[in-house]
């Protein structure tokens, strides 16, 4: 009965804080498409909004590589929760640029707290790569049921809607966290006392930056993708509804990605899964003279399958560049600074590009990223730290 993440109903916990910590992000496309229907704000102030709770969650995040073996798990993850309710309950009916944008912050400085402990928490499993695609799972899950409901929900409430969903599945989570949540399986002592010095060298480094530069394209053309669906003459609730059956199939992405990588090799998979990914975007740049609805059913599906599959690749390489269990938190702020930089520079492409531009954002960033994850696998076993584990993989 000892709380580690081994044990189901933690490992549970922790699974629901890790899909909290990514539910701005999951529904992003109906949060840009609700406040652009709203028409209070311009584009360049919805791109910062889309932005807002990430900056917050990086900056505590990112912090949290300094205390995350030195507090107790639980006490924080629920302060942090309870902060992130709170965020939420005052965006409600807020029409002021500055004033939501604080709000918003402020969600995200918990939101980002929790989630850090539940990566560390998911890092201590003893099997890492399973428990990060079921972390990709169970967002994936939270993303279905929102694509469906929530524009039923702001056809009610308006964007206030989009509140109320995560608020909901906040109850739920807090409820579970002071039940269940698990403690650190590392101590503070040994590399921990160390400092950050072992932490940052050129691998950990460039691991960091290959998952800003992919977020920064995945994130930009997720944020618009609601919108390239209506571009392309679809009605607002076919593509929500597509979108929710894309991510009810993204699931299974993450869940074959220790699968694959390990019958064809991390490269090869890394390597398939963004080639897949460029082909979707490239379609959808491209003139679409035929069935709008099937087009975008296809590429929006086969997009959203082949991120599911990479995020796990890429957490794996944070894991084993490290062996002091820290690193791994900064895995979320590497998915915020490339949010935090995509949804922005995506909105002032469109007025010179329209949404051509986001897509060639997105597949340029996706590119590169590929490049520079292949420079890391391309490195010996022994010049990547492995992290050790309570059980082979």
């Amino acid at each position: 009965m000892q709380p580690t993440p081994d044990r189901w109903y933690n490992l549970a916990s922790l699974l629901m804080v890790s899909m909290m910590g990514a539910a701005v992000l999951t529904l992003l496309p109906l949060w840009v498409g609700g406040l652009s229907d709203q028409g209070t704000f311009s584009e360049k102030q919805i791109g910062w909004l889309a932005a807002a709770d990430v900056i917050g969650i990086f900056a505590s995040s990112a912090s949290a590589i300094l205390w995350v073996r030195l507090v107790p798990w639980k006490q924080v993850t629920l302060a942090g929760l309870v902060l992130f309710l709170i965020g939420n309950l005052l965006s409600l009916g807020t029409t002021d640029f500055t004033l939501l944008m604080a709000c918003r912050i402020l969600a995200g400085v918990g939101c980002g707290a929790a989630y850090a402990v539940a990566l560390a928490g998911l890092g201590d499993h003893r099997r890492p790569p399973l428990a990060f695609g079921l972390m990709v799972t169970a967002q994936v899950t939270f993303g279905t049921i929102g694509f469906f409901a929530v524009p039923r929900i702001m056809e009610v409430w308006q964007v206030n809607g989009f509140f109320h969903y995560l608020n909901g599945w906040l109850a739920v989570t807090l409820l579970l966290c002071a039940i269940c949540f698990p403690r650190s399986q590392r101590t503070a002592a040994g590399p921990q006392s160390a400092g950050l010095g072992p932490l940052i060298h050129g691998k950990s480094l460039l691991v960091f930056a290959t998952t800003v530069v992919y977020y920064c394209g995945v994130s930009a053309v997720w944020a618009y993708l609601e919108r390239i669906g209506v571009d392309m003459g679809l009605a607002g609730a076919e593509v929500g509804d597509l979108l929710g059956i894309g991510f009810a199939i993204s699931g299974l992405g993450s869940l074959a990605t220790p699968l694959a990588s390990r019958l064809t090799g991390r490269s090869f998979a890394l390597a398939i899964s963004i080639a897949f990914q460029v082909g979707t975007m490239a379609v959808l740049m491209g003139e679409h003279s035929g069935n709008a609805y099937l087009l975008y059913a296809t590429t929006s599906i086969v997009f959203q399958f082949f991120w599911s599959f990479t995020i796990p690749l890429l957490m794996d390489q944070f894991n084993r560049v490290d062996d002091t269990g820290r690193f791994i938190v900064l895995c979320a702020s590497a998915f915020k600074v490339g949010e935090i930089i995509g949804p922005p520079l995506a909105a002032s492409l469109i007025g010179p590009f329209g949404y051509a531009g986001v897509l060639a954002l997105g597949i340029g960033s996706v590119v590169l990223a590929l490049c520079m994850a292949l420079v890391t696998e391309s490195r010996p076993e022994s010049a990547v730290a492995s992290v050790p584990a309570a059980g082979s993989l």
